[in-house]
């Protein structure tokens, strides 16, 4: 059992709950039945985790969760019967964590892109918006490149997605030690795992993003001590062309799920009068 990490994950990530114990799942299932589904799709030996909603509406909300994370960090919006009115919403578990292949981290942002995208061919809706947070920004954005058609927009909130801004922190390497692995609690090191080669993986996606041409809305907090501003800089950058708009929250964090859930709601609003 990994006990150990780094006091400033402590403080910050202490209202959240990354994997939802089984028995608080069944609660949740049984409190909102009728509302939730639960279900794991199998790729490719690899398991895919996802809780959605389905309300025959024709427009999907798909949330990627960041690092570390888990379906439960969109739990709020999927439970709010005002957007279950008008969506259809899935969260789903990335590879490693939650009830995903617990543990068994995927570094490759590809990889990660492909497990997601077959999850979702079960569901045939006629729009597609994909929400990334912090790294689940670059996964969206991935998607979009290798599977033109999938999604109709996007949703950035605060992206981990510029490769100059992703600068070493020397503590990642001391967690690849023997002794590192051993005391990192699970969660922490599946994140280290696919954070180490991020920079890397970023850069190798830089050609790509011509490939990208979907309405886009970031939304980023000037006060985000883990994913700089800038970033979202990068997105308009590379995106010239389709970004609709860039919000950014002043003195705000990068845990913009939890503490301004309205941007999110009023962002998908805003995209669905394009269509």
């Amino acid at each position: 059992m990994r006990r150990f990490y780094p006091l400033v994950w402590i403080i910050l990530t202490a209202c959240m709950q990354f994997q939802l114990p089984e028995k608080d799942m069944k609660e949740l299932l049984r409190r909102f039945d009728g509302k939730l589904t639960s279900d794991t799709v199998r790729i490719d030996n690899h398991s895919i985790h996802l809780v959605y909603t389905d309300n025959a509406h024709d427009v999907l909300v798909v949330f990627i969760h960041g690092s570390p994370g888990s379906w439960n960090d969109f739990r709020h919006f999927l439970v709010q019967d005002s957007l279950q009115e008008k969506y259809d919403m899935v969260s789903l578990d990335r590879p490693g964590f939650g009830y995903s292949d617990y543990g068994e981290a995927e570094p490759s942002i590809d990889h990660q892109a492909y497990f997601i995208k077959k999850a979702l061919d079960q569901f045939d809706h006629r729009i597609k918006i994909l929400v990334g947070h912090s790294l689940g920004g670059p996964v969206i954005a991935k998607m979009a490149m290798n599977y033109q058609g999938l999604a109709q927009a996007l949703i950035f909130l605060a992206p981990s997605i510029d490769p100059e801004m992703e600068k070493y922190e020397w503590y990642r390497s001391w967690i690849k030690t023997w002794l590192g692995d051993l005391v990192t609690p699970t969660d922490f090191w599946v994140s280290n795992e696919e954070i180490v080669p991020l920079k890397k993986e970023l850069e190798e996606m830089i050609p790509d993003w011509r490939k990208v041409n979907l309405p886009t809305v970031v939304i980023h907090g000037t006060n985000d001590r883990f994913v700089p501003v800038e970033n979202a800089g990068f997105v308009a950058k590379m995106m010239q062309d389709s970004v609709v708009r860039i919000r950014y929250l002043k003195g705000v964090d990068h845990f913009i799920p939890w503490s301004h859930p309205f941007e999110t709601v009023n962002a998908i609003d805003s995209l669905l009068t394009l269509f």
